[in-house]
């Protein structure tokens, strides 16, 4: 049996990933791929107290960076073993909401300026197929999310300072860049968006 391929969705929250993820999805199920959707961080570490309060700018993440970075990288982990790597080995095509590569952009942001360490902790993380970060200023992000959730700022998505940081470590891939990584411009309209992220996804699928 063919192995699967598993396609990474990058961005930061405001950058219209998630459209993008459910066209990619629609898109190579039409093209008869078995497609699994899933994301990276689980609704395990999502919904943890102490990361909920950081989120929300109630805990200094700096001072708690470490503890979840290594958190983060257990639930990965976790969830490559109990998900994605069964459903690869099955033959599906694999599209994560985020992966290893937005771990490594919010740590950096968030202070862990050791590249190396957060290399070694998800070492056993499998190189996607295909990586596609959907980029976009962190101030036209934040304006998308003002207009979908309220004007609340109690984020970390709309710490424009934070997200400006994230935004240049997914450009610059301090952790060593590689083919199968792109950027995409995120700030057209999501059918031009679109066009990019299906050039990509059928080059893999050839």
């Amino acid at each position: 049996m063919t192995r699967g391929k598993l396609v990474a969705v990058c961005g930061i929250d405001g950058s219209g990933k998630t459209t993008q993820i459910e066209r990619a999805v629609d898109h190579l199920r039409s093209l008869d791929h078995e497609v699994l959707a899933t994301r990276q961080p689980t609704d395990r570490y999502r919904q943890d107290p102490t990361v909920r309060a950081a989120l929300d700018l109630q805990l200094d993440f700096r001072e708690i960076a470490p503890e979840l970075a290594l958190f983060a990288a257990f639930d990965r982990l976790r969830h490559l073993r109990e998900v994605v790597v069964p459903a690869l080995d099955a033959g599906t095509w694999v599209v994560t909401d985020r992966y290893v590569y937005s771990s490594y952009a919010y740590f950096l942001s968030r202070g862990i300026a050791d590249v190396e360490w957060l290399a070694a902790l998800n070492r056993h993380a499998p190189r996607p197929d295909l990586t596609i970060v959907v980029d976009v200023p962190p101030e036209l992000a934040a304006a998308r999310i003002i207009r979908r959730d309220g004007s609340s700022r109690k984020r970390e998505e709309l710490d424009l300072e934070r997200m400006t940081a994230v935004r240049a470590a997914f450009r610059d891939q301090p952790w060593g860049g590689h083919a199968s990584y792109h950027l995409v411009d995120g700030t057209e309209p999501a059918d031009i968006v679109w066009q990019s992220v299906q050039k990509l996804l059928d080059g893999l699928s050839a």
